[in-house]
């Protein structure tokens, strides 16, 4: 399990009705998560969490131990890359103040530099502490393009039971890391949504939590049996909003005995553009 921190610095999920954590809960909900052995942390500079996620850390002397993935923020139309990148991971380097396990480009666009100019990349990894770069995607497109790059790259994906589009992806083992496991919460939560939601992602939650509880079905243990017994991935990453959350699935029983025809096929006929929470606004 990754440990996600959008939801640390900003107002963020689908789901979320309580908005951000204060420092202090925040403190909690890592504490819970390092005690209970997540040592993986995955945060960008658009989550404004890499501060206060570098502070635990340091402030518990964990440099050591845990494992960073961050990311590039979009660079635009920036006339200098390597000027913008290098200083961009200077200054998360700064804020975490520990070693990066993985630097993911956050636009799969801007990732087409790595074709243009692995050179620059491999020196990047030689001049800073960065074990390895990767990209974070939304379409299996976006990691067939870059196929032909030298460098063995990392990928961040969506993946849950209504979203299953990277299942058949070429992508090196070790390096696939899940994300939206529970798309923002609408899977996990029976609770409404937040006021503004779209009117289809209220009929697609609505449809789905009915599937759930006309199979006896827990939303999370449910989300959290199919990815992680997902050949396709070797990480998943979990974002929450409090410790009771976190505790809530740190203690689930994701064994449980789901017969194949129900977890291939919760509900059908969605349009993939709202498993895409870029298309939500």
């Amino acid at each position: 399990m990754v440990l996600g921190t959008a939801q640390f610095g900003m107002d963020y999920g689908i789901a979320n009705v309580s908005g951000k954590p204060k420092k202090k809960e925040v403190f909690g909900i890592l504490d819970l998560a390092w005690e209970r052995g997540v040592r993986r942390f995955d945060t960008a500079p658009g989550y404004e969490s890499e501060a206060l996620l570098g502070d635990y850390i340091n402030t518990n002397g964990l440099q050591g131990e845990t494992i960073l993935l961050t990311k590039l923020p979009f660079l635009g139309q920036t006339t200098d890359y390597k000027a913008t990148i290098k200083k961009a991971l200077e200054l998360s380097l700064d804020k975490l103040g520990c070693r990066i396990e993985v630097l993911f480009f956050h636009d799969p666009v801007d990732s087409k530099l790595l074709l243009d100019d692995s050179l620059f990349f491999e020196k990047l990894l030689q001049d800073y502490p960065v074990s390895s770069l990767g990209v974070s995607v939304y379409e299996p497109k976006e990691v067939e393009m870059l196929s032909g790059c030298e460098l063995e790259l990392a990928f961040q994906f969506p993946l849950n039971v209504v979203d299953r589009r990277f299942e058949n992806v070429a992508i090196p083992l070790g390096k696939r890391y899940a994300r939206s496991v529970f798309l923002q919460g609408l899977l996990a939560s029976p609770n409404r949504l937040r006021p503004n939601a779209p009117e289809e992602l209220m009929k697609i939650k609505k449809e789905y939590h009915k599937f759930l509880d006309k199979h006896h079905l827990d939303p999370i243990s449910f989300s959290l049996h199919f990815v992680m017994n997902s050949d396709c991935a070797d990480y998943f990453v979990l974002g929450v909003d409090t410790e009771k959350q976190l505790n809530d699935i740190l203690r689930l029983d994701t064994n449980i005995n789901i017969n194949k025809s129900i977890m291939d096929r919760p509900i059908s006929g969605i349009d993939k553009n709202w498993l895409d929470p870029r298309e939500w606004n």
